[in-house]
């Protein structure tokens, strides 16, 4: 029998996801090209090697902390296990992508200033693909905690 209790902690979990995900979104599709594209070229280095370490850092705090807090509401949940198991690989998956991205930042950061350039275009494109992938299995996680949650709003016997 699924509680009202749980249904909340769901739509918690859903608002802090998604809003974890357009936090991430805005930062990346916003703010880095408005830098890019207004700040000359050193201006642009030495703002955007302190924001993308400081994005993935965000990023892995938050997929982390928001994986740990679906882990541990887990046993009290009513949803099937194999849902559960869904749910908790999905966030894991996410966490592990950006977590991953975070340790290419220095190997990018190495590319760049040793002028490697063929380097630093698979490593970024790497990172992309990461980050690309962590958010739309954020995306995913959001769907899937949706999917279910009107379920719990079943107040009444049948």
């Amino acid at each position: 029998m699924y509680h009202l209790t749980e249904a909340y902690v769901m739509i918690t979990l859903i608002v802090l996801l998604a809003g974890l995900i357009g936090a991430l979104l805005f930062s990346a599709a916003i703010v880095a090209p408005l830098a890019v594209k207004t700040l000359t070229p050193d201006l642009t280095a030495a703002f955007l090697r302190p924001f993308w370490m400081r994005y993935h850092k965000c990023a892995v705090v938050g997929a982390l902390g928001l994986t740990l807090a679906g882990t541990l509401a887990a046993p009290f949940s009513a949803l099937p296990i194999i849902y559960i198991v869904l749910l908790s690989s999905l966030s894991s998956f996410m966490t592990m992508c950006f977590f991953v991205g975070l340790n290419l930042i220095a190997k990018i950061n190495l590319a760049a200033d040793t002028q490697n350039q063929k380097a630093f275009d698979a490593l970024h494109r790497a990172d992309m693909v990461l980050v690309t992938t962590g958010l739309l299995t954020g995306v995913a996680l959001v769907v899937a905690l949706s999917y279910v949650l009107p379920g719990h709003f079943t107040f009444w016997q049948h």
